[in-house]
């Protein structure tokens, strides 16, 4: 039988977590690190829960202080990054859950990509709160390296949770963004055809200056409002997705961009991700309108390809996308049909 504890105390046996069924594991999407309100009545939620709902072996008996090193983030905050990681996905979809990886050697309290220094102690807490019922926790998958049945832990708002969120008196726009967030990325390569892991680096002037241009941007993103006029509810299908279950739903929190290298090499790629305009097919975003202003997106062809002439001092005077049959003949190639 195995026992969840933290730190050198026993809480309760595995068994006693709330395994509930969660039918479509696919419709999740990562935990947010970077949740964060300073509304009372956010912290009101998160003290009640502190109180009455966690075992005395997390948050620590009254009156006594909690011996060793001290966290970054207390355990009560992170609780509350939780809490309100879990009001937005409830928000957005009662059947969306959060995926969070229960192994404690992902959770890297000083990471860069960390801002609020959630550590691995948030591991216990939400089991406890699975114990408690207020979370729906459906255990992740591990058949080896790469293998597509390799899932994380889902876990999402309990219907008791969900009544306490109806009660609450304060409301998704209290819930914000750390301004912390790192928003400059650098990856490892690709394993297994996933995405590679996020890599640890020492700022320069250059990566610094990425990330002071990218805050600006940001900022004018924030200050903007971006949407489809002619829609009735902010979603959007995901018609050519593999799994159609999760729209594009239009929100600031989907408005907010990010750069992202690869293979550890400032070099490589650095494209700019995060906007849901970015998920979507050109037909809506010629729909798109900024600040009640409709929009035109300018289609740059073969920009690229124009670049390199430019580089080389020539101006491209040719679709470099039409392979006419003379340029086949002469290279010899042809397609196949």
């Amino acid at each position: 039988m195995s026992i969840i504890a933290f730190g050198s105390e026993q809480i309760l046996p595995e068994e006693a977590l709330s395994m509930a069924e969660i039918s479509n594991p696919r419709c999740s999407r990562p935990i947010d690190v970077h949740r964060w309100s300073d509304h009372p009545e956010v912290k009101a939620l998160v003290e009640e829960i502190w109180r009455d709902y966690l075992p005395w072996q997390i948050t620590g008996k009254q009156g006594a202080k909690r011996p060793g090193p001290q966290p970054k983030t207390s355990f009560k905050n992170q609780l509350r990054v939780l809490i309100l990681d879990l009001y937005a996905a409830w928000l957005e979809d009662p059947e969306l859950s959060i995926g969070m990886s229960m192994s404690p050697n992902e959770w890297k309290a000083n990471s860069r990509y960390n801002a609020l220094h959630l550590s691995k102690k948030l591991i216990p807490i939400t089991e406890a709160l699975s114990i408690a019922g207020l979370v729906d926790l459906a255990k992740g998958s591990y058949a080896g390296p790469g293998a597509k049945g390799n899932r994380t832990t889902r876990i999402r708002a309990s219907e008791g949770l969900q009544d306490m969120f109806r009660e609450a008196k304060f409301q998704r726009k209290d819930v914000q963004r750390f301004e912390g967030q790192e928003v400059i990325i650098l990856r490892d390569e690709k394993m297994a055809g996933k995405v590679g892991k996020e890599v640890e680096y020492t700022d320069t002037p250059n990566t610094n200056a990425m990330r002071g241009e990218l805050k600006s941007y940001n900022d004018l993103l924030a200050s903007s409002f971006i949407d489809i006029a002619t829609l009735q509810e902010p979603l959007i299908p995901r018609e050519d997705a593999v799994d159609s279950s999760l729209p594009v739903r239009i929100h600031p929190d989907h408005a907010r961009l990010r750069r992202v290298f690869s293979r550890k090499d400032w070099s490589m790629n650095g494209r700019f991700y995060g906007g849901w305009w970015q998920q979507v097919n050109d037909d809506w975003r010629s729909k798109i309108f900024i600040d009640d202003q409709p929009t035109i997106e300018v289609d740059f062809k073969g920009l690229h390809v124009a670049m390199l002439y430019a580089q080389a001092g020539n101006k491209m005077a040719h679709d470099p996308y039409d392979i006419s049959s003379a340029l086949l003949r002469k290279s010899g190639e042809g397609f196949i049909s």
